[in-house]
């Protein structure tokens, strides 16, 4: 763990105890109100709000920076930085917190560093009186208050590092207090520094930034306070703070944080919460996304699962939405197929693929469940999904998951041929890997109850049998025109979020965005198949049944656009079914009179398997900004993305979009109101659609 160390050169040095401005923090500094909770009269502010007693300050600063869950998931020490330790509550909570999570799991914690700089700290004796008005919390508050130190506050040490009892969760837990302006304090702390790139990392995990109110401490909350935050925070660093003023936010943007309204439940109605995620200092400026000043209105064109997923996200978030859809009503595209499964793509080592596609499922599974409690109700069956091992090469493949063990098996384990079946509900021949919190959704009844949720807050409007052919912009005021076959309407933020059917579109026409033909055929249920109660992947996939007819499928066919089904496609999807489950088609026996319904429809693909979820990226501006990256990747450039103003896409989704479009639509939702993105910097840039062009310069195509 690093600690303060002076660099004279660098940096003035730091007041010893001997020669620091007298605190002066004289009992006349501080009141006790007549229920006993501490009051400073030196700002004319509480230290913490006694109505809720503890809880307005738990809600804030330990659920608000999701404590528990951080120190559950963390693999290496947890470092949090407070400025304004105070009673030291805060401090306590954390303790509280700590404790806790261990008792939630047989696993050893990470240790925990709680850095917290205080410029006019409490005598002992002022902080025991503070803290009796908690009770609750007299365990912790112990702890602190035995190893707090003794005499004249003006005598304290400038830097104090305490170690907590073994006896107390093993001696994890290390408190360092800092008695010092926040600004100086911090300045002495140096970020860790990866020797093998000369990458500063960081050193902050989460901030707690407390401390009295800008308008009654404005000495506190300068901007190079704000400064030294961003030196020393990680990536993914998160903060929150009782304060909603306007420049705390501005100053919080500035340094690299995105941020959101926190809405509480006690005496103070909101607070602040943030995440380091745009650190302007960089040297991949590329990877920076651009910001933009949150719209009254959004214009979007598509009618599937994309463009409902955004809508809904966009509406929740108070924004008014203009969805232009091209067919007779919304869901007529690739999302009009009866069935579709939903599960995640995993290869056997832990990728970014996977990973994406991991967070993506867990994502949309918490939204549709979300839907559901909601009253939006759609037909679906959270049945598993069962990837058939029917051939050697996919029997080494499941060994292979096995033996590795990448993935947590709640989300995907083998099973051998009897445990197949049991799932299945039929007998199989083959075992193979099983996604038990997969299954399937009826999509065209999903995307409909997602526009009637959004809808529901009057905010969105659906404008039908409108085809978007062409965009416009007003080089003036940088809105666009978008131009139909019947009229012209105006936006002033546009998404494209239409699958293939806006590959068209002269902006997105340098992109490597296709078409592919997919053809599914319904099949009529029987008694052999009637029992199916997973979904079944083999080359293609085989579902159970909805309305008496399930889903096979489906072909993929390249430079074809239309979606008119034929019979040669159906008998490609029976035959594909046979030769890869021979037995269990035989027992079933499809004929093609048994064919109910056939549908083809085109998905967009990208050519890396990930969508595309961002601003439009201004290409030729590419090139003139970052000519360097053709001689060296590494080459440092701080300039952010070039984009075209209030252009995004949502696209390129392939045959994942009930699985992938949920948490594409929030990332795209924080890009359009500057709050936090749901996903780290490195996940971004692999969704950016900017990250065809770094590549293919680096590899000088362009």
């Amino acid at each position: 763990m690093s600690s303060p160390n002076q660099h004279p050169n660098k940096k003035p040095a730091k007041a010893t105890s001997l020669d620091k401005e007298p605190i002066n923090n004289s009992d006349d500094h501080l009141h006790y109100r007549p229920d006993g909770s501490p009051y400073s009269q030196r700002f004319n502010d509480i230290y913490f709000d006694t109505q809720s007693g503890y809880q307005q300050s738990k809600e804030i600063f330990i659920d608000g920076n999701n404590i528990t869950e951080r120190l559950l998931q963390a693999s290496d020490t947890v470092t949090i930085a407070e400025t304004g330790f105070g009673t030291g509550l805060n401090f306590i909570l954390t303790l509280q917190a700590y404790e806790r999570a261990q008792k939630s799991t047989e696993k050893k914690l990470p240790p925990l560093h709680f850095i917290s700089v205080e410029k006019y700290p409490l005598s002992k004796a002022q902080l025991v009186k503070s803290l009796a008005i908690l009770p609750q919390l007299a365990n912790y508050s112990d702890l602190l208050i035995a190893l707090y130190p003794q005499g004249d506050p003006d005598n304290f040490p400038n830097n104090l590092s305490i170690a907590l009892p073994e006896s107390f969760l093993d001696n994890n837990i290390k408190l360092t207090l800092l008695f010092d302006d926040a600004t100086a304090a911090l300045t002495a702390f140096e970020p860790h520094i990866n020797h093998s790139r000369g990458k500063q990392k960081g050193l902050i995990d989460i901030w707690y930034l407390d401390g009295f109110s800008p308008a009654k401490n404005p000495e506190m909350w300068g901007s190079e306070l704000f400064n030294q935050i961003a030196r020393l925070s990680k990536a993914q660093a998160s903060l929150t703070t009782f304060t909603v003023a306007g420049f705390v936010k501005r100053e919080l943007q500035r340094i690299g944080y995105r941020t959101e309204k926190l809405i509480l439940n006690g005496k103070k109605a909101d607070a602040q919460r943030a995440i380091f995620q745009q650190n302007p200092i960089t040297r991949k400026g590329y990877q920076l996304r651009p910001t933009i000043t949150k719209p009254q209105h959004v214009s979007i064109i598509g009618g599937g699962i994309a463009s409902a997923c955004l809508s809904y996200a966009l509406t929740k978030q108070g924004v008014k939405v203009t969805l232009y859809c091209k067919d007779m009503s919304v869901a007529q595209g690739a999302s009009s197929n009866a069935i579709g499964a939903l599960y995640p793509l995993f290869h056997q080592q832990s990728d970014d693929i996977s990973l994406f596609y991991q967070h993506a499922f867990l994502h949309a599974k918490n939204l549709y469940q979300d839907l559901l409690k909601q009253g939006f109700h759609f037909a679906h069956d959270w049945c598993g999904i069962l990837e058939v091992s029917y051939k050697d090469s996919l029997v080494k493949r499941q060994q292979a998951f096995e033996e590795i063990n990448a993935w947590p098996a709640s989300l995907i384990h083998g099973v051998n041929a009897h445990q197949a079946s049991e799932h299945a509900g039929i007998k199989l021949d083959h075992g193979g890997l099983f996604m038990p919190h997969a299954g399937w959704i009826s999509p065209p009844e999903l995307v409909k109850q997602l526009f009637n949720a959004a809808e529901k807050t009057n905010r969105l409007r659906i404008k039908c049998q409108t085809k978007i052919n062409k965009l416009v912009q007003n080089s003036h005021n940088k809105s666009w025109r978008l131009i139909s076959d019947k009229e012209n309407f105006d936006a002033s933020v546009v998404v494209l979020c239409g699958g293939a059917e806006n590959i068209n579109i002269e902006q997105l026409s340098s992109l490597p965005l296709s078409a592919t033909r997919g053809q599914v055929t319904s099949m009529k249920t029987n008694s052999v198949i009637g029992p199916l109660k997973t979904v079944i992947c083999h080359k293609g996939y085989l579902t159970p049944a909805h309305n008496n007819q399930h889903c096979i499928g489906a072909t993929f066919q390249k430079n074809n656009t239309s979606d008119t089904p034929t019979s040669e496609d159906d008998r490609y999807n029976i035959t594909m079914l046979k030769k890869c489950l021979p037995e269990l088609t035989q027992a079933i026996n499809w004929q093609s009179e048994d064919i109910s319904m056939s549908k083809a429809r085109l998905r967009c693909m990208s050519q890396d398997h990930l969508p595309l979820v961002g601003a439009m990226p201004n290409i030729s501006e590419h090139i003139t900004q970052y000519p360097h990256l053709a001689k060296d990747k590494n080459w440092p450039y701080q300039a952010p993305a070039p984009c075209i103003d209030n252009l995004y896409l949502m696209t390129g989704f392939g045959a994942r979009g009930l699985c992938s479009a949920p948490l594409a639509a929030e990332i795209l939702t924080a890009d359009i109101c500057n709050t936090p993105f749901p996903v780290n910097t490195e996940m971004l840039f692999n969704l950016s659609p900017n990250r065809f062009i770094i590549r293919d310069m680096i590899k000088r195509k362009i």
